[in-house]
């Protein structure tokens, strides 16, 4: 992320995103806020309380997600870098030497799925939200999407959730340049063969259905178009 950033030219921060209501810009200083919220709990405390009151027209998660832009919504570019430079490590340290008894605590069902607890906040969705985040800035900014080391594993975890909420048939689901997974239980009825970001846009809410390879039990077309995962 810091590699894309520091390569953004002046306009491209401005730049409007898929994320409706944020530009390059605002995309970084929620990241950045979310960051701060790990790192020092007096600034969680202060977005989970001012939020409720400042974006009264948003969902809790979403008046969250805007609050944090608030704090940084139109700060240069090079401040934003040395923030989300500065506050990474540290909100990695912070979520790591959380105590146990908090990691198992349960979130709101107004900010997630029933069951999420905090050390999966922690240890999954942030990483996935920073790595769908560097999609979006990238195809804003008409960079390209450079994969690294960590990205098949950030695909891996996204196609895990979707295989446990998976009702349909089983179904081999091959995602290029990340692998190949069985979703359901049993010998696979189809297969599927699609491009791994493009698939995890769809299931982020950002994108329609790519374009497939199916052999085999046609339904899970359908099947695979409408499933979401949370990032």
């Amino acid at each position: 992320m810091l590699a894309l950033l520091r390569d953004l030219d002046d306009r491209d921060w401005d730049q409007p995103t898929d994320c409706a209501r944020w530009t390059v810009r605002e995309i970084v200083a929620h990241l950045v806020g979310a960051l701060v919220e790990s790192a020092r709990l007096r600034t969680a405390i202060r977005h989970a309380v001012t939020s409720r009151h400042r974006h009264r027209d948003l969902s809790p998660l979403d008046a969250l997600n805007e609050t944090q832009v608030d704090d940084r919504r139109d700060w240069p570019a090079d401040q934003l870098i040395a923030d989300f430079e500065r506050f990474a490590p540290r909100a990695v340290a912070a979520r790591r030497r959380t105590p146990s008894v908090i990691r198992r605590r349960k979130l709101p069902a107004s900010m997630a799925p029933v069951g999420t607890t905090v050390g999966y906040l922690f240890d999954l969705i942030y990483p996935r939200d920073v790595w769908m985040h560097r999609i979006d800035i990238a195809r804003a900014a008409s960079r390209p999407f450079r994969a690294d080391e960590t990205d098949a594993e950030v695909v891996a975890q996204v196609i895990r959730d979707l295989d446990l909420a998976w009702r349909g048939p089983a179904v081999r689901l091959e995602l290029y340049g990340a692998g190949a997974w069985l979703l359901g239980a049993g010998e696979p009825t189809a297969s599927a063969q699609t491009d791994a970001v493009e698939y995890c846009r769809l299931l982020s809410g950002r994108a329609a259905a790519p374009a497939y390879e199916i052999a085999g039990d046609h339904t899970v077309r359908a099947l695979l178009a409408e499933a979401t995962v949370l990032f």
